[in-house]
């Protein structure tokens, strides 16, 4: 069985990925998968938060067990018995920056596939230790000239 989610990042209007993964996959693996995709530190502490239907928070998983499992003994699938429908991927646990992952149904499972797999994406990949997610396309408007200059030094403000 394959698990659709949506990943998008809280701060920005831009960034979306949709993931295909399958159901057996563990947090872990998943981790090492997202790591690569991103261009992120794999010397970093991460978390990944449960979260029901309602938004509420069920459990946490890290890297050593705080309770709800460690992340390599947690799969999608334990997550959807748990009923978590959404997760959150705290990749900076200092300033609680975090990609928002969101069901998004089940796809067609193809041996010919390796999974996980992006089936979608907009927007660049977010620094891991910035301050917030910034993208070139939000300051295009702003960088586009509001004058030109004439041939004879002059300047044309384009009204």
């Amino acid at each position: 069985m394959i698990y659709q989610y949506r990943a998008l990042i809280p701060e920005s209007k831009v960034f979306f990925r949709v993931y295909e993964i399958r159901f057996e996959m563990t947090l872990f693996q998943f981790n090492s998968f997202i790591l690569n995709d991103l261009g992120f530190a794999p010397d970093q502490m991460v978390v990944f938060r449960g979260y029901d239907s309602d938004g509420v928070l069920c459990s946490e998983y890290g890297l050593f067990d705080m309770g709800d499992g460690a992340i390599d003994t947690i799969t999608f699938a334990k997550m959807m018995e748990r009923g978590e429908r959404e997760f959150h991927y705290v990749f900076d646990l200092h300033r609680q920056r975090y990609i928002r992952f969101v069901y998004e149904g089940e796809g067609e499972f193809s041996p010919r596939v390796s999974y996980p797999r992006i089936i979608s994406e907009k927007g660049r990949n977010p620094e891991q230790f910035s301050n917030g997610y910034e993208d070139l396309e939000d300051f295009e408007e702003l960088s586009e000239p509001t004058e030109e200059i004439l041939d004879d030094g002059s300047f044309d403000d384009n009204e």
